[in-house]
């Protein structure tokens, strides 16, 4: 189920878990690269661009900064060390300097259109997922907020709007 949201004419499209574990796994058996890039996405939450220009300098084991970001802010990105490990293997032998994935914004699209199925899915589709995913896991909103960059608190809390519509929709499932 493809998900969107509207408020104030900004519209949030969303994949649930499972769509994104659809997705992974369709790339996961086409293009290991590919799979990787979609991995990073779902599971941090960076901006397109942010990707395209994240050196191996940027990859630590539990942690993936990001430099000049949005608004030309660096801030720090928390990884689980699943994806840490399989970041710093793909990095290899590349320099401290090397980009991971030396693509254009066009590129990363292509790739994530290539894996999409039946969806219509684009790179920030995975940054929303992944904010979505933070909320509905119970991570702190402060929290989401500074993964994310975003400068603004307002600007993070409108996934909360999302997941008080996903609550609400989930009651009204209950037989009474």
């Amino acid at each position: 189920m493809y998900q969107q949201y509207s408020k104030l004419k900004k519209f949030v499209k969303y994949l649930d878990k499972t769509q994104i574990d659809t997705i992974l796994d369709n790339a996961r058996k086409v293009n290991k690269r590919d799979y990787l890039i979609l991995l990073t996405l779902w599971k941090t939450g960076m901006r397109c661009n942010e990707l395209t220009h994240l050196k191996k300098k940027d990859i630590k084991i539990d942690e993936i900064t990001i430099r000049q970001g949005k608004g030309s802010k660096d801030r720090l990105i928390p990884i689980d060390t699943s994806l840490g490990d399989l970041l710093n293997l793909y990095a290899g032998d590349m320099t401290l300097e090397d980009i991971l994935f030396p693509l254009s914004n066009a590129q990363v699209r292509n790739i994530v259109h290539k894996h999409q199925g039946e969806l219509d899915v684009h790179p920030h589709t995975f940054r929303h997922s992944f904010s979505l995913h933070c909320l509905k896991s119970g991570m702190n909103l402060r929290s989401l907020q500074k993964i994310l960059g975003h400068s603004n608190l307002d600007t993070t809390a409108i996934y909360l709007d999302i997941v008080a519509d996903d609550i609400k929709n989930d009651y009204k499932k209950v037989h009474w």
